[in-house]
């Protein structure tokens, strides 16, 4: 069955939205992982040029039969583009990561999330039984991702204590 992506309008920010395929209220396998990447302060072409990117690769989600959950956000306010997605196991999401069309973007586009302005994060960690809400995964990725200032390595990746417990 192919899985679809469903637009959602953020009622309080005429200026944010986002693309969210499966439901994230399912059973998870106890090997599932969580993976986050955020960019904060894209500039105008930067969100264009991420917004095409994420277009194709979501195309190609789709398709991916391990990929259990996926939430796409952004705001034009402060230039901030997240996407989560949440997989069967470790291996699968490192599979399509160096493969296809996200690694043709991670390739050809690393401009856009390293360099200029840009604040960048990136993390993958076990979901122990639940998928975290927005606000959580930005909290755990801004927290303990790997962060790049302007594609400046700033922090290597630490995996979060405990994610079943809210951040504060």
């Amino acid at each position: 069955m192919k899985k679809k992506w469903e637009k959602q309008m953020d009622p309080n920010n005429k200026y944010g939205g986002a693309f969210i395929l499966g439901d994230q209220d399912i059973e998870l396998p106890p090997n599932a992982v969580v993976s986050v990447t955020r960019g904060e302060r894209f500039n105008i072409p930067r969100l264009i040029i991420n917004g095409m990117l994420n277009q194709m690769i979501m195309k190609a989600m789709s398709k991916n039969e391990n990929l259990l959950y996926a939430e796409l956000k952004g705001q034009l306010e402060g230039g901030v583009g997240q996407t989560m997605t949440v997989w069967k196991a470790g291996k699968e999401m490192n599979s399509f990561r160096t493969s296809g069309v996200h690694n043709f973007s991670r390739k050809f586009f690393s401009w856009v999330f390293y360099s200029g302005k840009v604040q960048s994060y990136f993390l993958t960690w076990k979901c122990n039984g639940r998928i975290p809400t927005y606000e959580e995964a930005a909290e755990i990725v801004t927290t303990n991702g790997r962060h790049f200032n302007g594609g400046k390595l700033v922090r290597k990746a630490q995996q979060p204590i405990d994610t079943n417990k809210k951040p504060s």
